[in-house]
């Protein structure tokens, strides 16, 4: 149901459901968490690329399973409910760059996954919809990895209407950051892949708590963060390499002669 490959500092977590348009089970689910984890306590690898087989990204979790879940009693449930809201917790927390790259469409859950990394590339065929509120449901664990990329009054109308929205759509309103067509998705994954191996990694890794301490605060309140933020980074080793390297006009030592995945 997933398929993990990893080569020259670069994971790539295939979604390998295609007959099913890559919908995710309790088992897909665990599958997807665990290899997300093997990423992060792997020092080798640098840059985490979540993928789908087939013409679908990903419709979200499959009804089938769903249905099982709602019969478990409330307990149950809630648990499953658990499970799934500690898959894209899992994503998002983890320590190292994540890239989505978007062939397909992308449903419900789906476009949780998208929400959850860090950079979403998506083919102009791709579209997304959260549909849940046509069946009953909502959004609820993905909730608030979709408002904070979309921002709370597009979410609202998105949850509201369950109306699919195109690639472009995704890009002019912020969901996605890249747009290609889809013979050149792969080049373009990899030209952003090559990017972040350029950046040192516990600098990349500093970045994306940076963005969780500052989001949403106010600025006088995060001063102190920010100064420490920047201090600490400055005094660090890789820092020390990286602004020498720059003075002397050669690459960090972090940067791989060949581009990352090749």
């Amino acid at each position: 149901m997933i398929r993990l490959e990893t080569h020259a500092g670069v994971a790539r977590l295939w979604l390998s459901r295609p007959d099913k348009h890559n919908a995710f089970t309790g088992e897909m689910l665990a599958g997807i968490a665990a290899a997300v984890r093997q990423c992060e306590n792997d020092p080798g690898v640098r840059v985490l690329v979540l993928g789908a087989e087939g013409k679908s990204f990903c419709a979200g979790a499959d009804l089938a399973w769903m249905a099982e879940q709602a019969m478990t009693g409330a307990e149950g449930n809630r648990h499953s409910a658990r499970i799934l809201g500690e898959v894209f917790h899992t994503l998002a927390g983890c320590s190292k760059p994540t890239v989505a790259r978007i062939q397909g469409p992308a449903r419900g859950g789906g476009v949780g996954l998208v929400a959850a990394c860090d950079i979403a590339i998506a083919a102009d065929t791709a579209s997304f919809a959260l549909t849940e509120v046509r069946i009953g449901l909502v959004p609820g664990v993905i909730s608030p990895f979709v408002i904070e990329r979309l921002g709370p009054s597009q979410a609202r109308a998105l949850f509201l209407t369950g109306e699919a929205f195109s690639a472009a759509d995704a890009y002019r309103l912020g969901f996605i950051h890249h747009l290609s067509p889809l013979a050149t998705l792969d080049a373009k994954v990899e030209h952003v892949v090559d990017a972040l191996s350029r950046g040192g990694p516990h600098a990349l890794h500093a970045c994306k708590k940076l963005v969780e301490t500052v989001a949403f605060r106010d600025k006088r309140e995060a001063l102190e963060d920010t100064v420490e933020a920047i201090a600490s980074r400055r005094e660090s080793t890789e820092a020390q390499e990286g602004m020498m390297a720059f003075l002397e006009k050669r690459p960090a030592s972090w940067i791989p002669a060949k581009p990352y995945g090749k």
